[in-house]
């Protein structure tokens, strides 16, 4: 994967410039889930690591290195006042100077990194104690272990593995369980593997706002290691005129390779859901998920 060849500045470094490119297109504003999944569809390299899950070697534990470079970019592009957030708020805003800055003549290493390292000296020393644990998860760089570390990341870890353990069939009942609260109406409880020629499930869905009908048919794959590819795709766009379908929809916890997402885009109307826009998802509509409120101590309590 690309981003194992980059050393831990330069993986934080190559995600400044995709931030706010995708803000200034975005207007300015984006939910931070929103931000995360469009700097992924910009550039394959960031998908993968936004995927790829490490282990710790002291904990054994599995976590996101993405989360913390993504974190610590958004902190000091905060620091040069190029864009504003409140901690464990998902809104991200870019400033007047974020909106006006041309991003191609943008030196990230001389206006942005190179100004942030003060800030990162004095966060080392509020928070050395209080962020200690930090170490264990992210070995490979001192800074890290001040970061702060938002539930939602930890949430969106535990839940990946948690759809990477599931069996094909499990999943493929998480998959229409996720479109049926998204307003599919299957009318089969399934179809047998051996005729469907690439469709996991065949349905309806009515629009909101008028009595329009269309026929959605659906293709689920769980895949930990490989990425969806263009014969997949195409043998999903030839199901789909088997079924007379106005559109499909093909769901995977992987990624979807760049051949595969254009021949998605010449054929019939297909949405392409991969592992990040799946958390996203159930996020959204509340997939056998519980929302819990809680409370986070502001600096005023941690500092001496």
């Amino acid at each position: 994967m690309y981003f194992d060849t980059l050393d831990s500045e330069e993986q934080i470094s190559f995600l400044i410039k995709p931030i706010l490119k995708v803000l200034q297109e975005a207007g300015g504003e984006l939910d931070k889930s929103e931000l995360r999944e469009r700097i992924c569809d910009m550039d394959e390299r960031i998908a993968e690591f936004e995927q790829k899950l490490y282990t710790s070697k002291k904990t054994g534990n599995q976590y996101k290195k993405f989360n913390f470079k993504f974190n610590f970019a958004i902190k000091e592009l905060n620091y040069v006042n190029l864009l504003s957030y409140v901690p464990y708020n998902p809104q991200i805003t870019l400033t007047q100077q974020g909106i006006a800055i041309n991003i191609t003549t943008l030196d990230v290493e001389a206006d942005v990194r190179e100004k942030a390292k003060a800030y990162w000296e004095e966060s080392r020393l509020k928070k050395k104690l209080r962020d200690k644990s930090l170490s264990e998860l992210e070995e490979d760089n001192e800074r890290d272990t001040v970061a702060d570390r938002e539930p939602i990341d930890d949430f969106r870890t535990e839940l990946q593995q948690s759809i990477a353990k599931m069996s094909p069939l499990k999943f493929e009942q998480f998959a229409r369980l996720l479109l049926t609260k998204m307003g599919v109406k299957f009318t089969e409880q399934g179809i047998k593997v051996s005729n469907d020629g690439g469709i996991d499930g065949y349905g309806y869905h009515r629009e909101d706002d008028d009595f329009r009908t269309t026929r959605v048919v659906i293709q689920c794959k769980r895949y930990n290691t490989n990425k969806v590819g263009e014969p997949e795709i195409n043998q999903f766009l030839g199901a789909m005129s088997k079924f007379q379908a106005d559109y499909g929809v093909f769901i995977t916890n992987s990624l979807f390779t760049e051949q595969a997402r254009r021949a998605a885009a010449e054929g019939k109307p297909i949405t392409l859901i991969d592992g990040s826009e799946l958390i996203n998802l159930v996020i959204k509509y509340r997939v056998n998920i519980t929302p819990v409120i809680t409370y986070i101590l502001g600096d005023f309590y941690l500092e001496e």
